[in-house]
């Protein structure tokens, strides 16, 4: 693996604030021709600095109202249970972030949903149901005071 220099620190930076930009954009902006941008780009997605590029929605326009955290205490904490229930909560959408966790709980999940309604079914049918759940605490997050996915280089 390649150490990051100033050029790609700049390049991270750049794309995580904006990956639509052209390659001639980036570029200029970090001082470099387009072809050695592009390489260093290249290689921060082949050396997994960069894992793929997404498009952030606007939830409330997407008709998602409701933001929970759900903390979670299992029965059994064995790897191959941790991975039973991981393969388990990736098959649902409304599972947006799945955390194991320190302390006295052991996994912290981040659910979306339309209402409150199908935030409880899906709560109660789903995540509820799972056999190795001991516990869960729900908390409705009610006011987005911050929000990104830029981490500080």
């Amino acid at each position: 693996m390649h150490a990051l220099d100033k050029f790609d620190l700049k390049i991270l930076q750049l794309l995580q604030r904006d990956a639509t930009q052209s390659n001639a954009q980036l570029s200029e902006q970090v001082n470099l021709s387009p072809s050695q941008c592009h390489r260093r780009v290249k290689r921060l997605e082949q050396d997994g600095y960069i894992h793929h590029y997404v498009a952030l929605l606007d939830h409330k326009k997407l008709g998602i109202n409701v933001h929970a955290v759900v903390i979670v205490k299992v029965h059994n904490v064995s790897r191959e249970s941790k991975e039973a229930f991981k393969q388990l909560v990736s098959q649902y959408s409304r599972v947006t972030e799945c955390w194991a966790i320190a302390g006295d709980k052991d996994v912290m999940l981040r659910i979306v949903a339309p209402s409150l309604e199908d935030y409880s079914d899906f709560l109660s049918e789903r995540i509820l149901s799972i056999p190795n759940i001991a516990s869960a605490e729900s908390y409705l997050l009610l006011d987005n005071m911050k929000y990104t996915t830029e981490i500080p280089i």
